[in-house]
């Protein structure tokens, strides 16, 4: 069978660093997946090739069998396949509510002449969208804050709604960058759970990035980790946990053993 996504041997170089070579990876519905590895391993640049930020110099990404490369961002997204950001990227200045409703605008079937002069449709599909995001926040514990500006959320709120608001756009794959960066231990306790549940209640699988080994472990089925750019490792936590290749990257090389 043809796997959900299917990133075949991609790579990419600046000047002459070779930031990722070689990565190859498949996701299959309901999966989650992690990619780990060192500060500066190719861990978002791979995201970054995924999203359409940069393409590929080598190798092929396909979505349900359709290539995305060449695709413009939105258009990726359009296909399939959102993300969250290592720093949070929300509006701002825009309501909660309105956050997620930027996001549900991708989809919309409304022309610019509707908008203007608030066809019947326009109205009806504004209505629908308002439904849809505000169900989106119940589900995600913010409804309450639906109406308040996204800047007065906290931390872990504003990385929830991110999430959420990538959800919004009705998404296959989802991409998790460092979603628990910055959070406290009850944060990260309260992410863990909401990651699980994000997987059960939506018809997605997620590819994940993080440094907290502890949230990695404790959700992914498989991880692939990256040193250099380059696949060093890929397995279950398990077997992650115990290769030598693994250890090397994250603790480098006793001096008696190097020597």
């Amino acid at each position: 069978m043809t796997p959900l996504l299917n990133v075949n041997n991609i790579g990419i170089a600046f000047g002459g660093l070779r930031a990722v070579d070689g990565l190859s990876l498949q996701l299959e519905p309901g999966d989650l997946q992690g990619l780990i590895g060192p500060n500066g391993a190719g861990k978002t640049t791979c995201f970054n090739l995924l999203t359409g930020v940069y393409r590929p110099d080598t190798g092929d990404v396909r979505l349900s069998g359709e290539c995305l490369l060449g695709l413009r961002a939105h258009q990726i997204t359009r296909a399939g396949l959102a993300r969250t950001f290592q720093n949070v990227r929300l509006f701002p200045h825009l309501s909660v509510v309105d956050n997620l409703k930027v996001a549900c605008h991708l989809r919309t079937g409304q022309t610019l002449a509707g908008a203007i002069f608030r066809s019947a449709f326009s109205r009806r599909e504004e209505q629908s969208i308002d439904h849809k995001c505000r169900d989106l926040l119940d589900r995600f514990g913010l409804l309450a804050r639906a109406d308040e500006a996204a800047s007065g959320l906290a931390y872990g709120d504003q990385r929830r709604l991110e999430i959420a608001r990538a959800l919004a756009t009705d998404p296959k794959i989802l991409l998790l960058d460092e979603p628990a960066a910055g959070m406290n231990p009850q944060e990260k306790v309260e992410l863990k759970s909401l990651i699980a549940k994000v997987l059960a209640d939506f018809p997605v699988a997620i590819l994940l990035i993080e440094h907290d080994m502890d949230v990695v472990m404790g959700l992914c089925r498989q991880i692939t980790v990256v040193d250099h750019g380059c696949v060093i490792a890929t397995g279950a936590p398990a077997e992650i946990q115990r290769d030598p290749k693994v250890i090397e990257a994250y603790l480098g090389v006793p001096e008696e053993t190097s020597a």
